[in-house]
């Protein structure tokens, strides 16, 4: 047998107000207060260079780093990555892509992209294989359904 006080949930409830009251207002850091106002003002999201995770796909010498998925649009944006020598096979597009070129470079059939370079596909079009001679980091706004999370 053990002396353990138990609380029923009536009990619980009426306790917390009680606690709550003997406690003094602690005013938060102003870094903190700052971060939670600014939040509060623009929720958007922020994630930082070094943040986020890169998923290695089927294909050798791809990763894929999401960033962003909007289900009322229905879009993923990502970040693609491409070890010199990578190639992302030939595939067909339920909705429109658009691709811009971070760094590096890369050919699609005989179109050549080098870094600052924009491609966009359509909705229903068929992609040629996409070859990176010497890698490249692509910066892809797709449809949600062409995503196939990692």
């Amino acid at each position: 047998m053990t002396n353990e006080t138990t609380f029923d949930e009536r009990e619980l409830d009426e306790l917390g107000p009680l606690l709550i009251e003997t406690l003094e207002p602690i005013a938060p850091p102003p870094a903190v207060k700052s971060a939670v106002l600014a939040a509060i003002r623009n929720p958007g999201r922020t994630l930082r260079a070094g943040e986020g995770k890169w998923y290695r796909q089927p294909v050798d010498g791809i990763e894929v780093k999401p960033l962003s998925l909007d289900k009322e649009r229905g879009i993923v944006t990502l970040l693609m990555k491409f070890a010199p020598g990578a190639v992302y096979p030939g595939h067909e597009h339920g909705g429109a892509e658009e691709c811009f070129v971070v760094s590096g470079s890369c050919r699609i059939a005989d179109v050549h992209l080098h870094a600052g370079d924009f491609h966009h596909a359509d909705s229903g079009s068929f992609h040629a294989p996409v070859i990176s001679d010497k890698g490249c980091t692509l910066l892809l706004v797709i449809d949600e359904d062409d995503y196939v999370a990692a």
